[in-house]
């Protein structure tokens, strides 16, 4: 599911800013430290989330699952709003005050397991033969785990179309190679007086632009990591990969920047009839069902870059952590692994729309069946791989983006702006060690 998804601005989000310090938890009963046995003298565990309404009652019906097969324990689950969540995860650690057990985003856990602050899960080998690679990458250290991912952060492989924007236009169905893609895009694409009206292929998102470019490197069996946790954009892949993105902008004319950055994500603007295919993770088609009502809409492969299958890059999405400072580890461990089970995360998955990062979830035919519009995603969970060590990763993305911007609109070569990319890039990673 998309970080972005969750950025939603508000006054109390705002405010509790403002308070990060003394905290804003729905149910905030106690301290995060308070874990030790109560007056019902049972061991108390402080479990925190950040707060999205399906997540929420993921949670609260399989901690009520917990305690009923543990009467000994009480889980005190405390919500934030998601724009202070991860400050006050900061927060909480740097005062050595931090919860027993955290859901973090996969791609903040290294800045902790480096520092000793998560507690090690045992069972490291047999567990990696039980989830795809790209989900565990956030929480692996020197071949040891400090987390398990809940879900697979697929934001790449599948996008939306419209199929009869494609039969009005003569395409009897979605492109089967990245030239047929290109084509059909420029097919599609509509325009007026005021220049692009529906977008053949729209991809222009603060997430996409940058995992379409890693995908493409990677299509070309290429690397983007060089020594050091420094990256390496100077290769002929991530030119080729970086020309044909920007092509698509400044030549093929399929899609534009006007939109970029806005408060609606492009998935919003496909469900409004404004673009034929829109490239978005899977966790939109819920908005589309659920939120714009629209059912005549499929969630398709993309073609590969090349002959080579349609590997890509992903982050590690949501998770579950346990704090070294947490007066009972094992609880907390084990409550990890409960919520871990394939039962269990069979009944998360479903209940939050979510790709599962565990093998013998996303193959149950049980999910298959609740989850037909998955089946694109589910199909090349395989070919993931860990997007890898990035430090700071809104300013890996941002400077990504930004460069693109200028790249697709002539201000920049492709040659410059991958220069500029990588030294910006890798002097923020040197920063961070």
């Amino acid at each position: 599911m998309s970080l972005r998804y969750f950025k939603s601005f508000s006054v109390f989000a705002l405010i509790c800013v403002l308070f990060l310090l003394i905290g804003c938890a729905k149910n905030d009963g106690s301290d995060a430290s308070a874990t030790s046995a109560g007056s019902t003298g049972k061991t108390k565990l402080v479990f925190w989330s950040h707060q999205e309404d399906a997540i929420m009652n993921a949670y609260k019906a399989l901690i009520a699952k917990y305690q009923s097969l543990h009467p000994d324990i009480e889980i005190d689950y405390q919500t934030f709003p998601y724009d202070v969540y991860n400050q006050k995860l900061k927060a909480s650690f740097s005062a050595k005050n931090p919860p027993d057990i955290a859901e973090m985003f996969g791609t903040w856990v290294p800045e902790y397991s480096r520092n000793g602050a998560l507690v090690e899960i045992p069972e490291a080998e047999q567990l990696r033969k039980e989830y795809y690679e790209a989900p565990l990458g956030g929480y692996t250290l020197n071949d040891k785990l400090y987390g398990l991912p809940l879900e697979f952060n697929i934001e790449n492989g599948g996008m939306l179309i419209h199929p009869q924007m494609l039969k009005d236009q003569g395409i009897a169905s979605p492109p089967a190679t990245w030239d047929e893609l290109v084509e059909d895009a420029k097919k599609l694409t509509v325009r007026d007086a005021n220049g692009i009206k529906v977008k053949g292929f729209d991809f222009v998102s603060s997430d996409n632009i940058t995992f379409t470019f890693l995908s493409l490197i990677l299509q070309q069996n290429g690397k983007y990591w060089g020594d050091n946790d420094h990256v390496d954009f100077q290769t002929p892949e991530a030119q080729k990969a970086m020309t044909a993105l920007t092509s698509l902008i400044a030549t093929d004319k399929v899609a534009d920047l006007i939109t970029f950055g806005g408060e609606l994500d492009t998935s919003d603007y496909f469900f409004q009839g404004s673009s034929a295919m829109t490239y978005r993770g899977p966790w939109t088609i819920a908005a589309g069902l659920n939120t714009y009502k629209v059912k005549d809409f499929e969630y398709v492969p993309v073609p590969s870059f090349t002959a080579n299958p349609p590997s890509y890059a992903a982050e590690s999405g949501w998770g579950l952590v346990a704090s070294q400072k947490g007066k009972h580890q094992d609880a907390a461990v084990d409550f990890i692994k409960f919520m871990s089970s394939d039962d269990n995360l069979l009944e998360w998955n479903q209940g939050t729309f979510t790709v599962p990062a565990k093998k013998a979830v996303a193959q149950n035919p049980d999910y298959v069946k609740a989850n037909p519009y998955m089946k694109t995603s589910l199909d090349i969970l395989e070919l993931g791989q860990w997007i890898g060590p990035i430090a700071d990763r809104d300013f890996f993305f941002k400077t990504i983006n930004d460069h693109f911007q200028l790249m697709a609109t002539g201000q920049e070569s492709v040659e410059s702006g991958l220069q500029q990319i990588e030294k910006t890039i890798n002097d923020s990673q040197d920063q961070h060690k």
